[in-house]
């Protein structure tokens, strides 16, 4: 296989998330204690609205060959609305932008997967999360929050490790969504927003370029660390919950379990102790849960694989 889809797919991380984890290492280095007045660079912007319209502008390009004209029209919407909410700072905005650009992101994932013969799942996606709903499903679910439980749980250790943001009145600092509606509108739309850029398209063009396992799972985890950059030391907890995203999606090939399973962490964190206490179930959920016929390790599996898979507030992710 060319090296032409891994450069596709690093172009579409970087649009989909070049400007958020540049301001996010920015963050990280202002709360390092860094001089971070670096003459020139582009902060001063609506970041989401800057991917969302340069998404929107591969969209249309990409649509002009489509032979749905109702394409271009979504595309150019897309890149007309990131240049409007482009010079706009406010929360609003910005979630306007960051709910758009999630949409966007998933539709260029699953078009640039689908140009190498490799989608991303199978059918449409709203399809995909309600249908099919088996033990599998029910497995990756569990075992994605449980991934996001551990890394909650390791947070306070982390954060000795340095500078940290450890509950969501600092991380609503750092993000400057002090309103708590559109700071809950943006937890629970990271799911879609993350587990398709920096989970599914990377693991299924690397597996498709025939790159090692190790590489793949090195791979999802650092992307999935530096745009969590901002939360200094416990960005690192981030881990967890990719490699258990990437297990799942590994074994399964089913990227709408893992978004529930991320939305579903998030909602409960937005609840406080009440969602926490139930977080602390998840890891035993998932244990029982993985002897899935698919879901889980040959050793641990009850049955032979019948067919092949094709305190504050915790912080959200």
């Amino acid at each position: 296989m060319s090296q032409s889809p891994l450069l596709r797919d690093t172009a579409a991380i970087t649009v989909l998330f070049g400007p958020h984890a540049a301001t996010a290492l920015n963050n990280l280095a202002e709360m390092a204690g860094a001089d971070t007045d670096w003459p020139g660079l582009p902060l001063h912007v609506n970041v989401s609205a800057l991917s969302l319209t340069a998404a929107g502008i591969w969209l249309l390009i990409r649509a002009r060959h489509a032979t749905h004209r109702g394409a271009m029209g979504r595309a150019a919407g897309l890149a007309i609305a990131g240049a409007v909410l482009m010079p706009l700072l406010g929360q609003a905005a910005d979630t306007a932008a960051t709910l758009l650009l999630a949409g966007a992101g998933a539709w260029l994932c699953a078009q640039i997967a689908a140009d190498t013969n490799t989608p991303l799942w199978q059918s449409r996606l709203a399809s995909k999360v309600t249908r099919r709903w088996d033990k599998d499903a029910v497995a990756a679910c569990a075992v994605v929050l449980a991934g996001h439980t551990i890394a909650m749980l390791s947070d306070t250790w982390i954060a000795r490790l340095g500078p940290a943001v450890t509950s969501q009145a600092e991380q609503a600092d750092a993000t400057g969504l002090h309103n708590p509606v559109l700071f809950a509108a943006q937890a629970l739309t990271a799911g879609l927003r993350e587990e398709i850029p920096l989970l599914a398209l990377p693991a299924v063009l690397m597996a498709a370029a025939r790159r090692p396992a190790w590489q793949i799972l090195l791979a999802v985890c650092v992307l999935r660390v530096v745009p969590h950059a901002y939360l200094g030391a416990a960005a690192l907890s981030s881990v967890a919950f990719a490699a258990a995203a990437w297990w799942m999606y590994r074994v399964t090939h089913r990227v709408g379990p893992i978004i529930i399973g991320h939305t579903l962490f998030n909602a409960l964190a937005l609840t406080g102790p009440v969602g926490a206490a139930v977080l602390l179930a998840a890891p035993v959920v998932a244990t029982v849960l993985a002897s899935a016929p698919n879901a889980a390790p040959r050793w641990l599996r009850s049955k032979p694989n019948a067919q092949r898979p094709t305190e504050p507030k915790e912080l959200v992710r």
